[in-house]
């Protein structure tokens, strides 16, 4: 079942879901966060941006409410889970009053972009905490902005399930075969 399907379920009252969901689903200002503190969910929204920001394509993760998203999976997880958010989110803050001598959304663009390569340096392999969160964040903001609206239609240009008259196949010049 698509997520959008399951929200307008929940909100309809048939399916059984954290308020979260429904508030991520029909509110568009005023989201009061089931899991982190306000701070924290700030970190989270800048963060997710950073990984994936908004382009010429299409709008970022902030405007498909990722933040959100990650603040009901954690608050729905298991209670390690929730540790280690935490723990990884002041690790964070550590690195950048560490390392520039402010908060990290104090910190400019570059600072930012260094705490998050540094975060993001063993990818494939993560092994301390900062790096373990940045593995669990990239997953969880992908699998947020991908099923968002913002993604599905405006980033991928999905139109639903629409009739079409005819199915033209593939117009680039190396698929193209010789008797067309």
């Amino acid at each position: 079942m698509e997520r959008r399907t399951i929200l307008k379920l929940v909100a309809a009252g048939v399916l059984p879901g954290s308020n979260g969901l429904v508030q991520i689903a029909c509110s568009q200002s005023g989201y009061k966060a089931e899991f982190f503190s306000t701070s924290e969910l700030a970190l989270v929204e800048s963060l997710t941006e950073l990984i994936l920001p908004s382009d010429d394509h299409s709008p970022g993760a902030r405007a498909a409410k990722v933040s959100r998203y990650i603040d009901v999976m954690v608050a729905d997880g298991t209670s390690n889970a929730q540790r280690s958010w935490r723990s990884g989110l002041e690790a964070i803050s550590q690195l950048a009053k560490e390392r520039f001598e402010a908060d990290f959304a104090d910190c400019d663009a570059a600072q930012q972009d260094k705490i998050v390569a540094e975060m993001a340096r063993n990818e494939e392999s993560p092994r301390t905490e900062l790096e373990q969160l940045f593995a669990h964040l990239k997953r969880m903001t992908i699998d947020g902005y991908y099923t968002s609206q913002v993604g599905i239609q405006e980033d991928l240009g999905y139109k639903g399930n629409t009739a079409v008259d005819e199915f033209p196949g593939c117009s680039h010049e190396a698929h193209m075969s010789d008797s067309e």
